[in-house]
């Protein structure tokens, strides 16, 4: 392996898949994203499953593309605003296949898709609920901060290999008495990024010298 390209990994893993690769439909006011695994391209396709497209009832759907790391996800999100002082519930149906890691709904505060999150600070990351083998009802709670600019981000993620599939969402205000979600979406997967970032800058730092090549441009 040449320990080399393995500087970009960090980087990379930021990216945004470009939407006009995908091949799900992106429904308006919807926007999916998924980290990049370099140099085969993005790790996972999100949007409208073509199966529910057509029965009347779509649902969005994250699907990863082969088989995924620990740190790699998908999401499809969106963002709206004038939630600060609230505590909101994201709900919706969801189900899930052949997920290894985690999928489910996320909610998150402020600017930022999902499929980012696990990369960012402690304070911004978001929070999750689980989704189930088949159709189930999930929530997702969080407070949104009084001094905040209000942006609340919601949407379906995937965390590594599988698909999972969410219809019927529904964004509501919700009093005290409704607990906020304890469970903090990718952990696991942040947990797992920095420890592959670490054990390439270790191999990265017992390669020997290496001049460049081609000075003269010949």
């Amino acid at each position: 392996m040449d320990y080399r390209s393995l500087l970009t990994v960090p980087l990379a893993a930021l990216a945004l898949s470009a939407s006009g690769a995908d091949t799900l439909r992106q429904p308006t006011g919807w926007t999916a994203g998924a980290s990049f695994a370099w140099p085969g391209g993005k790790t996972h396709e999100a949007g409208v499953a073509p199966d529910t497209d057509s029965n009347g009832r779509p649902a969005l759907t994250v699907k990863a593309l082969g088989e995924r790391k620990a740190y790699e996800v998908g999401s499809v999100d969106q963002s709206v605003m004038g939630y600060g002082g609230k505590r909101v519930r994201f709900s919706a149906q969801v189900k899930m296949t052949g997920v290894d890691r985690w999928a489910g709904l996320a909610i998150g505060v402020g600017w930022g898709p999902l499929y980012m999150r696990p990369l960012a600070d402690e304070g911004t990351r978001a929070r999750g609920a689980q989704g189930c083998p088949e159709w189930c009802d999930v929530s997702v709670v969080a407070d949104i901060p009084a001094d905040s600019n209000g942006v609340v981000n919601v949407g379906l993620a995937l965390v590594g290999s599988g698909q999972v599939w969410a219809r019927g969402f529904k964004l509501e205000i919700v009093g005290n008495e409704v607990p906020v979600t304890e469970q903090s979406f990718g952990a696991e997967a942040a947990a797992a990024f920095k420890a592959m970032v670490a054990e390439n800058q270790a191999r990265l730092r017992k390669e020997p010298p290496r001049p460049p090549q081609n000075l003269s441009l010949q």
